[in-house]
């Protein structure tokens, strides 16, 4: 361990810790990332949510409560009064009820009975505050979709109808829930709504591609800006816009880009981790109650180290400062409390190892007055690997006099997550 003091002005003082000695080559990411803990932001919403991932009882609330989870995205009616108890929102995904193609067939075969089973499940769960979701990735022929994009509008547009005319004005419809975003398909979703009197109360589409990650918050932002915001589209009532499938196949149990996932959503209303197959071979994540791959799918719910992230941005979400990073592949979250959330994720081509400089400021605002100390967990990238604990870096009291400092942290490896506390 080497540590290199220098003095600046009376209440600046500069740290340097090498955590690690590893040879670090030409091909080391480098990144800065810098936290005003006395510039609060304007307030986000909790991008914590989940797709299935659960029955009646398992996995016990003492593992979700924690994660704070503002979606939820399924078909199980029946767990209704468990998901909404634990908080989060209700979205059902209305094709699930009824199944893609075989045994019911498609909506356009038979649009009456299409209606007819949407009449049903309205009339059954007036009661309940729902975001009904109409139908899931309409734009992927296999397996969601066998018919042309107007019938899939046409589909839209009878389940629209018919919960309308059975829920009311109050009722929250949307969609069109793609599996990409494409600013040209959704346009043309908006604009065939727009033509027939229909509305769509929330927006979403899914951000799948591991490999993109950093790009999201843009196209949420031009979503915004040419959709919700757009007079043309005002009489469409669109409410809100939901990301309510993140997180892909190669990242689900990588904790540095799920943060990634997570920080970059942050300008959405809502999102839901989406759940593969396990690595290991069995049932998909989605239906072994092991919450989307968080934990381990037996009754011994042994949490993996991607829970951690979850929870600890759950920790952090309600409380938002000012935060950046000089490299778009160290996401950085951070609250007032005093948390630093980041990780070191995949983007084009990442070099292995990362170098990341945290610098700190005004920190004295966390706890005026009071002694501080920076604690620094690693969030390791162990797969499905039982994670019970996160490994200590350091632990390191903060002179009294200090305001700001800078802290190297050399040797991050890709997709790892770090938290760094200081109270």
């Amino acid at each position: 361990m080497k540590k290199k003091l220098g003095i600046g002005a009376i209440t600046l003082l500069v740290f340097v810790l090498a955590l690690s000695q590893p040879s670090l080559s030409q091909t080391t990411e480098s990144a800065m990332v810098t936290v005003n803990f006395n510039q609060p932001t304007t307030p986000v919403k909790s991008q914590s949510g989940f797709l299935y991932g659960i029955d009646a009882t398992r996995p016990p609330d003492s593992l979700i409560k924690p994660l704070q989870p503002n979606l939820w995205r399924t078909s199980r009616l029946d767990l209704y009064p468990r998901i909404t108890g634990l908080g989060s929102q209700f979205q059902l995904i209305l094709s699930d009820t009824w199944g893609y193609g075989s045994p019911m067939g498609w909506p356009y075969e038979n649009y009456l009975k299409w209606e007819d089973h949407v009449r049903q499940l309205a009339r059954q769960n007036k009661d309940k505050l729902i975001l009904w979701d109409v139908w899931n990735e309409p734009d992927l022929s296999n397996p969601f979709w066998g018919g042309t994009r107007e019938q899939f509008f046409e589909t839209y547009k009878r389940a629209y109808q018919v919960l309308r005319q059975e829920l009311g004005s109050g009722a929250v419809i949307g969609g069109p829930s793609f599996s990409k975003f494409s600013a040209s398909d959704l346009k043309a979703f908006l604009d065939y709504c727009l033509a027939q009197g229909l509305e769509v109360n929330f927006l979403s589409w899914h951000e799948l591609n591991d490999y993109d990650i950093a790009a999201i918050s843009d196209r949420i932002t031009f979503a915004r800006q040419n959709f919700l915001s757009n007079p043309l589209y005002r009489p469409l009532k669109i409410q809100k816009l939901y990301t309510n499938e993140i997180v892909g196949p190669l990242a689900q149990y990588q904790p540095g880009d799920v943060i990634g996932y997570l920080s970059e959503t942050e300008s959405s209303d809502g999102s839901a981790k989406a759940c593969w197959e396990p690595l290991q071979g069995g049932i998909n994540n989605c239906f072994n109650n092991a919450l989307d791959g968080l934990i381990s799918p037996d009754d011994l719910f042994n949490r993996r180290a991607v829970w951690w992230a979850y929870k600890y941005y759950a920790d952090g979400v309600g409380q938002r400062i000012k935060s950046q990073s000089s490299s778009v592949r160290v996401p950085v979250l951070a609250s007032k409390s005093g948390q630093v959330l980041f990780g070191y994720m995949m983007s084009g081509f990442s070099p292995t190892k990362a170098k990341i400089t945290l610098d700190l400021r005004d920190v004295n605002a966390i706890a005026p007055g009071k002694p501080l100390t920076m604690t620094i967990l690693k969030i390791p990238n162990s797969g499905e690997s039982a994670t019970e604990y996160l490994p200590v870096v350091l632990s390191i009291p903060i002179p009294p006099l200090v305001t700001s400092f800078t802290w190297t942290i050399q040797g991050v490896n890709l997709h790892e997550g770090y938290l760094v506390s200081v109270n």
